[in-house]
C-alpha cells in the first residue's frame, strides 16, 4: 500500500508535461482525419491547425505529415506519433510489466523510488548479463544496504517502447532477498507517466 502511495505522489510531482498524441484515422489528397489525445477527431486540410496546435503539413492517399510541438511526423493510417503502454495495478496497487532486457523477457515491478533497473545475480545469469565486469556500487533496498554491480543494457523494451543503453544494477544477494526485478528511474525518467485510478500509462515520442 505504501509503495502504491509513493508511486502516485512521485507521478504527481515529477512527471513531465503530457505529450500531445495524434493518430491518423483517414487520409486523402490534402486532408486528413486525426484523433488527437485519444478523444477528439479533427478534420484538417493542408495548412490548417487543430485547437490543440496540431498542424497538417501535407497529405496524400497514404500518408499525413503533421507538425506536433514543433516536430514533423509522417504517419500512415493507424499510426501514432507516440509509443504507449497501459498497465493496470494488481490487488496491492502495484504495477507489473513484461520487460525485454537485451531481448529476453522478465517480469518487473514498476518502482519510481528505485534509481535503476535492478535485479539479482540469478536473474542476470538467466539473461546472460556479465555483471561482474561492471563497477561495484552500494545500493539501498527495502531489506537494507547491499553491494551491486552497475551494468549497461543494450536495449530495454516494454510494450511498444524501446530504449537503448539503459543503466541497471545487479545484486549478488539472492532473488529471495532482493525480490522481483525492478524497473526504476533509469528507464522511467526517459518516458512520460500518467496515473489515473488503477491505470498507469507510459508514453514516449517516436
Amino acid at each position: 500500500m505504501l509503495r502504491a502511495l509513493l508511486l502516485t505522489v512521485a507521478l504527481t510531482l515529477t512527471a513531465p508535461a503530457w505529450a500531445t498524441g495524434v493518430m491518423v484515422m483517414s487520409v486523402a489528397q490534402d486532408r486528413a482525419d486525426l484523433l488527437v489525445n485519444g478523444t477528439a477527431v479533427r478534420q484538417l486540410r493542408t495548412g490548417q491547425s487543430s485547437p490543440e496546435g496540431v498542424r497538417l503539413v501535407s497529405a496524400n492517399r497514404t500518408t499525413a505529415v503533421v507538425e506536433i510541438e514543433g516536430r514533423e511526423h509522417a504517419l500512415t493510417i493507424g499510426q501514432s506519433n507516440l509509443a504507449t503502454v497501459v498497465l493496470r495495478a494488481d490487488g496491492l496497487g502495484h504495477f507489473r510489466a513484461t520487460a525485454y532486457l537485451n531481448g529476453l523477457p522478465v517480469t518487473v515491478l514498476i518502482d519510481t523510488g528505485a534509481s535503476y533497473i535492478s535485479m539479482s545475480s540469478e536473474d542476470a545469469q538467466r539473461l546472460s548479463i556479465d555483471y561482474r565486469r561492471g563497477a561495484r556500487v552500494p545500493i539501498q533496498t527495502a531489506n537494507g544496504r547491499i553491494d551491486a554491480f552497475r551494468v549497461n543494457l543494450a536495449s530495454v523494451r516494454v510494450g511498444d517502447i524501446t530504449l537503448h543503453n539503459v543503466d541497471a544494477v545487479v545484486s549478488e544477494a539472492s532473488a529471495e532477498r532482493t525480490g522481483m526485478p525492478v524497473l526504476g528511474m533509469s528507464f522511467l525518467n526517459l518516458v512520460e507517466m500518467q496515473r489515473r485510478g488503477d491505470t498507469l500509462t507510459l508514453q514516449r515520442r517516436r
